[in-house]
């Protein structure tokens, strides 16, 4: 009892609900039925195969009955002659059994009549020449040598092999649909929970899907769902942390800006540049603030938002107004639409907010002679929107790094231009919602090339 006590906690097997078990139970069985089945058909094919062919059986019954008339004819050398001119080996034996036509037995021939089988036997597997005998109506019995060319045992080998190989793949197959079931099936939905959760869906749980097909499953699920509680817990308190200290910071912000206000008034005009400096500060700071919540929106919104068909040249065509009315004297912006009625499933506002920073990052760090040139082109299954300048262009390091929050890569883009490192990660988050993506390239002749994948309307 010992030994087998330290051999089934060596293979798992102590526990009968955990997972090695349950596949030892599924394999012992499958191969118990296995031979099982094997046997029972090969046993089925022994009695339907290994028996005289039926036209066989009728053309040895027809010399019976030949043989028969002969006898009682009573001419026993045309037995004799009859029996020399059959495609078989065969003699009308006596009760002695010696032939009546006189003819002589070969020794091997009369060795074998104590074996002597009726036309009804069933033969072994293995291919031989058996004595059949059939009664005559006279009283003798016809012997036949049964030919070796003709028995069944020829083909036996490959039924037999055939059949085997249908019932092992038979066999298989339920124990893969096993297999499948309590491993493929709750691995897969594992292994979406985690997709789902790299996604931003943190109140997935996955206990009541993976059920307790298996101990080591149900504990992994537990412990993914008190990972997932415990993410949903931290996030939850992140965001509200960042949404309550955003809110928070707006009303002393306000509060500065009209202290500000008030003291410009009372200042001396050579003093105004400072006060300017400080209300440029605050704008940014403002600026930052709103940002940070926009972004903190987007965040919770991933789950809540119905994508919609926009039209992206319509939409591109009513930004161009705001966005020339906006730049400096010495920019320009240029729009080129390949078709018009160019649709996209979107959030208009988010697409709008993408458009929006891209083309304003552009003209920033291009600089007073920027030139912008913004592109509606439809690709396959998706419709893209393209946003390039004639700037500096990024280094190239910073490419995989430009849409993570507050990155700032020098010398072009940094905080003395304005930028507060959050333009870039709104437009990927709202991107990634509206199941598209974004990057970002530099162009050959210079500048940045941002592209917009949204997927199209249909």
């Amino acid at each position: 009892m010992i030994i087998v006590q330290q051999l089934k906690t060596m293979f798992g097997l102590g526990n009968r609900d955990g997972l090695a078990f349950k596949l030892f139970s599924y394999f012992a069985v499958s191969l118990i039925i296995l031979f099982a089945l094997q046997n029972i058909a090969e046993a089925v094919l022994v009695k339907v195969l290994l028996q005289i062919p039926q036209n066989i059986q009728n053309e040895m019954r027809e010399l019976a009955y030949q043989a028969d008339v002969m006898v009682q004819d009573g001419d026993m050398d045309e037995l004799a002659d009859w029996e020399r001119g059959q495609r078989y080996t065969l003699f009308v034996l006596g009760p002695d059994n010696q032939a009546i036509s006189g003819r002589e037995l070969h020794p091997h021939f009369a060795f074998k009549l104590k074996y002597t089988r009726d036309i009804d036997t069933v033969f072994d597997n293995e291919v031989n020449q058996p004595l059949i005998g059939i009664p005559l109506s006279s009283g003798y019995q016809l012997v036949i040598q049964f030919p070796h060319q003709y028995h069944p045992a020829h083909s036996f080998a490959y039924y037999a092999f055939f059949i085997k190989l249908l019932i092992t793949i038979l066999i298989l197959s339920v124990f893969s649909w096993l297999l499948a079931r309590y491993l493929q099936a709750p691995l897969a939905t594992l292994q979406a929970a985690s997709h789902r959760l790299a996604e931003g869906d943190f109140s997935v749980r996955v206990g009541d899907e993976v059920g307790d097909t298996a101990s080591e499953f149900a504990q992994l699920a537990a412990s993914f769902d008190h990972m997932a509680h415990r993410i949903d817990l931290l996030s939850a308190q992140q965001k509200r942390l960042i949404r309550d200290v955003s809110h928070e910071l707006k009303t002393p912000l306000a509060r500065h800006d009209l202290a500000l206000h008030l003291l410009k008034r009372k200042l001396p005009l050579e003093q105004h540049g400072l006060v300017v400096r400080l209300e440029n500060e605050s704008a940014a700071m403002n600026t930052l603030v709103s940002e940070i919540l926009e972004f903190s929106r987007l965040e919770n919104a991933r789950h809540d938002l119905s994508l919609v068909p926009v039209d992206v040249a319509a939409l591109c065509s009513q930004y161009m107004i705001t966005a020339r009315e906006q730049a400096l004297p010495g920019q320009s912006i240029h729009l080129h639409i390949q078709n018009d009625n160019v649709f996209a499933l979107a959030d208009q506002r988010l697409l709008l907010r993408s458009l929006k920073n891209l083309v304003e990052n552009a003209c920033k760090y291009a600089g007073e002679q920027a030139v912008v040139e913004v592109s509606v082109l439809r690709g396959g299954e998706h419709i893209e929107l393209v946003i390039e300048d004639n700037g500096d262009g990024i280094p190239e390091h910073g490419l995989g790094t430009v849409f993570d929050p507050f990155t700032r890569l020098q010398p072009a883009r940094d905080k003395l231009s304005g930028g507060n490192g959050l333009g870039m990660a709104i437009v990927k988050e709202s991107m990634s919602i509206m199941k598209g993506r974004v990057e970002a390239e530099n162009r050959k002749s210079g500048g940045l090339r941002v592209t917009l994948f949204l997927l199209a309307a249909r």
